[in-house]
């Protein structure tokens, strides 16, 4: 079994960048075979490749290819049987190759420069803060055109009447749909990187300071922004406050004693009172359990008030003065500050955070972009008449692209199809192609289908709209899925890690049929082959003891003079006394009192367990190998432990339920040597030593 296991961990434990510098040494190489296993020839350029890909260190000499070859075969032979036992079209292993397969292909299936670019654009926008006031025309995302016409048509009215000179902040108070508008002119404060949906961000970062923006669309409606001030990021802040709760619609009464109670706060901070005393006080009960510390926040996380307060403060240790916010009165005490993290420190959280963001569209985006082109993609939606000339309804309403002049475009029939009665099986069509990829008809045929698997939620009056998205679906996934079909003919690399995936699950699928489950549930067999070999499974000579395993030193000595005196109360503290119990006509500590009493404040301070010993497992065992207390050891970890010896054992043959784990170990190893013989005979290989030993000349 160790020989399979090795070449199965050769075989699938492998990744697409390793695949992907795989060197071809000598021309020719395709068309040298090396060896022949039944009826399969592998050739010198497959066998080098996944050799060179998992021995890159590896000093190849003649003995050394002569047992990998050896492996190879082995192999070989198990997939072949695999193969030829048809288990390669069961359903549970097709799904499972489908499954490692969509992670294998997902890079190739993104830009992967268009997502080093997203990168590297979030990292330099990390870098600062941005202050901005927006306005908003709230415009659903299914509203008609008439609907959305009208929204752009107010927002850039607006935009208008600013650029000539009304005051952004008193248009946002009045014409605004964000409800905060009211009370903030429009104003969002500060914010950086990934704070805001992805056009707002970019629009913000690229409109200079003072001016207005274009109006844009976001799913909220539509947008025209100010950017009022742009600094650098202040990083982020650690503090600790003691809060007293205050709300908007306290009582007189209330207000009086909030404040009588936060100046006995701010005179007992005054005396020798220590801020984290005092946060036992404070009405954030969560925060006040670990001395008021909240999590590091940066800006935009916190209200303004609370967050100024904050980092106006510059040295550690340093205490606000009472700060007034939403929520009541806060002090404020700096813990730490630290800036920005380096790029390469960045890197995995950008990417963690790209991935839930709408910017994650671009990477595919620009791939679907190459497809079309790489695969001459032709769109025949509009049977061939131009677009309009408009260009507010291409460039502004984006998904009015399908607007047309002339003849009816071929999405016009689904248009007018009430889907919420929609029968599919009943449906007609003209059948026509509405658009080509690699000479690949697409018919409308084909896009009914995938509207009735994917259900369009609108009734017949306002469907256009979900109509052209759909299309675009379709179009966008057929692209997709068509340059995914394609993978293994473009990319050699990849069509061998399919290939070395599809052997290794079936390796694996078929050795834990033929052995490892085999040789565990065949509980007769098990049983027989103990019978016949038990001789081999025999006790060495071992010592059964009680483990006391301490934080440190002081604790050990301390658990090891408590058993040494168990029945003398004499050397306890009163505390400890506490914990003795009455037994056998005395006071005494077991071991769960000596547990309790050691880890009274701390669980960890303190564990026992039982083990059992061999020779060679603990130097000072080995030099107590009788009953009672032996020297303190240290552990791995830096804890401390010392045992207790309860029983030394002479050797002796271990009965099955002793040797079982073993039992079946090797028992698998006997089925696996049994099967290989049989392999064997059944697959005759030959090796062409010639061609294996060409690779240490090259």
């Amino acid at each position: 079994m160790n020989r399979i296991l090795t070449l199965l961990s050769l075989i699938v434990v492998t990744n697409v960048s390793m695949a992907s510098n795989n060197t071809i040494l000598n021309d020719q190489s395709d068309e040298k075979v090396v060896m022949t296993v039944g009826n399969e020839q592998v050739t010198l350029q497959e066998f080098e490749t996944i050799l060179r890909k998992n021995n890159a260190n590896q000093q190849l000499d003649q003995k050394y290819l002569d047992d990998y070859a050896d492996l190879f075969v082995d192999f070989k032979r198990k997939v072949l049987y695999a193969k030829e036992n048809k288990m390669d079209t069961s359903t549970s292993f097709k799904s499972e190759l489908a499954g490692y397969r969509k992670q294998l292909a997902r890079p190739y299936l993104t830009d992967q420069s268009a997502e080093d670019e997203l990168i590297n654009e979030a990292y330099e926008r990390m870098k600062y803060e941005v202050n901005a006031s927006h306005i908003l025309i709230s415009l659903d995302a299914n509203a008609s055109p008439e609907d959305t016409l009208a929204a752009y048509n107010k927002i850039n009215d607006l935009r208008i009447s600013i650029v000539n000179g009304q005051n952004f902040s008193e248009v946002a108070k009045i014409h605004s749909n964000d409800p905060s508008a009211k009370t903030n002119n429009g104003n969002l404060g500060y914010f950086s990187a990934f704070r805001m949906v992805y056009l707002f961000e970019s629009m913000a970062f690229n409109t200079p300071v003072g001016r207005v923006s274009e109006p844009f669309r976001t799913q909220f409606g539509y947008h025209i922004l100010k950017v009022n001030d742009k600094r650098p990021n202040r990083g982020e802040v650690k503090v600790a406050h003691i809060m007293i709760e205050e709300r908007n619609d306290a009582t007189p009464k209330e207000l009086s004693a909030n404040q009588e109670k936060l100046q006995q706060l701010l005179e007992s901070l005054e005396s020798e009172t220590t801020f984290e005393e005092m946060t036992k006080f404070s009405d954030d009960k969560g925060s006040a359990k670990n001395n008021g510390e909240l999590p590091w926040f940066g800006t935009g996380q916190m209200v303004t008030e609370f967050e100024q307060a904050a980092f106006e403060l510059e040295a550690i240790g340093e205490v606000s003065k009472p700060v007034k916010t939403m929520y009541g009165w806060h002090i404020i005490k700096l813990l730490d500050k630290r800036g920005i993290p380096s790029f390469e420190d960045s890197q995995a959280k950008i990417k963690r955070n790209i991935k839930r963001d709408a910017r994650s569209n671009r990477g595919v985006e620009s791939l679907i972009k190459r497809i079309k082109k790489e695969y001459n993609f032709s769109d025949y939606t509009s049977r061939g008449q131009k677009q309009r000339s408009n260009d507010f309804y291409i460039s502004r309403l984006n998904h009015l692209k399908f607007d047309y002049e002339g003849s009816k475009s071929l999405l016009e029939p689904f248009c007018d199809i009430n889907y919420k009665e929609w029968d599919r099986l009943s449906y007609k069509t003209d059948g026509l192609t509405m658009f080509k990829l690699d000479g690949i008809s697409h018919t409308q045929d084909d896009f009914a289908d995938y509207l009735a698997k994917n259900k369009i939620k609108a009734d017949s009056a306002n469907s256009c709209q979900e109509v052209h998205k759909k299309y675009k679906e379709w179009v966008n996934k057929t692209c997709l899925d068509y340059e995914d079909s394609q993978l293994e003919n473009k990319y050699p690399e990849f069509k061998a890690l399919m290939n070395e995936y599809h052997d290794g699950i079936l390796l694996f699928n078929l050795m834990d049929e033929k052995v490892w489950s085999n040789a565990v549930n065949d509980t007769v067999g098990l049983l027989n082959y103990y019978n016949l070999t038990k001789e081999q499974y025999s006790w060495d000579e071992r010592a059964e003891a009680k483990v006391y395993t301490s934080i440190d030193e002081s604790i050990s000595n301390r658990v090891r003079s408590l058993l040494n005196n168990r029945f003398n109360s004499s050397i306890l503290t009163a505390e400890e006394f506490n914990f003795m119990e009455f037994g056998k006509g005395e006071f005494y500590l077991s071991d769960e009192r000596i547990l309790n009493l050691v880890n009274r404040y701390d669980a960890n301070r303190l564990k026992i367990s039982n083990k059992t010993f061999s020779k060679g497992d603990s130097e000072a065992l080995d030099s107590h190998w009788y009953k009672g207390l032996t020297e303190n050891e240290q552990n791995l970890d830096g804890s401390i432990f010392f045992a207790d010896v309860q029983k030394v054992k002479t050797g002796g043959l271990k009965s099955y339920e002793e040797a079982r784990g073993e039992v079946i170990t090797n028992y698998q190893n006997y089925l696996e040597e049994k099967w290989a013989s049989e392999l064997e005979k059944k697959y005759p290989a030959t090796i062409n030593k010639k061609v294996l030993y060409s690779i240490t000349k090259d």
